[in-house]
């Protein structure tokens, strides 16, 4: 039986733009809280259903006693579970882990489309990790670190630069960084190569794949890579972190996504209309 999911919602406010929720999936270390500081509510009052939720053992959801024990597999598990009471098919977004969970949901289900934002790369992490420990060892050993210990005082300061811009992570990054948490290190071997992705271009919805350029932790490289693979959209947003939900940009990835929205279903609308009309 699946433990009990933290969920938020928001109804759009006004006439709704579309039919399709917003369903949004968090990354690893955190928890549904991070899309309930801005996105939820700015995507809700531009009309549109809006659902986050925290996977099992992270934020307010059951499980915690099993975390480490979690797959990715249980991940996709959870995020069918939300989309299920939706009763409407979904626009993902993921961010990092929440990314590759909605690859893997992908691989089985359909969506009206995706949004990958500094998600893992289809073949995992090993590519990231190895040009974080070339580029950044000091970076890496800290990464090593937070899913050992968590998120001790210790390594706020580099962690820290590595998911905010320098002129907020000595402020709400202080909060955010309390509120991190271990991941599961079965999860974690998943991305690692122990359950990859196989999701092709022709399976895959519309997708936009959207990174920071400067992100030391999924290095823009691997955003144009993935982006290729799925024959996706493609952006990269400058003066912004890994955290990119959260950072002092967030609004400007929240308008890159919500133009990308605009274009995209309405043209799916009227070639499922024309179609019809055929």
């Amino acid at each position: 039986m699946s433990p009990e999911l933290e969920i938020f919602r928001r109804s759009p406010t006004g006439k709704p733009k579309s039919k399709h929720p917003l369903v949004f999936v968090h990354g690893a270390y955190t928890g549904a809280w991070c899309w309930n500081e801005h996105f939820l509510t700015w995507f809700a009052d531009r009309g549109f259903e809006t659902v986050a939720f925290s996977l099992r053992g992270h934020g307010g959801s059951g499980g915690r006693e099993l975390r480490s024990l979690a797959s990715i597999d249980d991940y996709v598990e959870d995020l069918e579970e939300v989309v299920e009471t939706l009763g409407k098919k979904p626009v993902l977004i993921g961010h990092s882990m929440g990314g590759y969970v909605i690859q893997k949901y992908l691989e089985r289900h359909s969506a009206e489309a995706a949004v990958l934002m500094a998600s893992i790369p289809p073949e995992g992490l090993i590519a990231s990790n190895a040009m974080m420990a070339m580029a950044q060892p000091d970076l890496f050993f800290h990464m090593f670190w937070l899913q050992a210990i968590g998120p001790h005082t210790l390594l706020r300061e580099r962690l820290g630069r590595a998911m905010l811009s320098p002129d907020i992570a000595e402020d709400e990054g202080m909060i955010y960084f309390g509120r991190l948490e271990t991941e599961s290190q079965r999860a974690i071997t998943d991305m690692m190569g122990a359950n990859p992705i196989f999701l092709t271009k022709d399976e895959a919805p519309a997708m936009l794949v959207m990174g920071a350029r400067d992100d030391e932790i999924i290095q823009s490289e691997l955003i144009h890579h993935t982006a290729k693979r799925y024959g996706a959209d493609y952006a990269l947003i400058d003066d912004i972190h890994h955290a990119m939900m959260l950072d002092k940009n967030w609004e400007k990835v929240a308008e890159t996504i919500l133009e990308w929205l605009q274009v995209k279903l309405v043209s799916q609308q009227r070639s499922k209309g024309n179609k019809t009309a055929a």
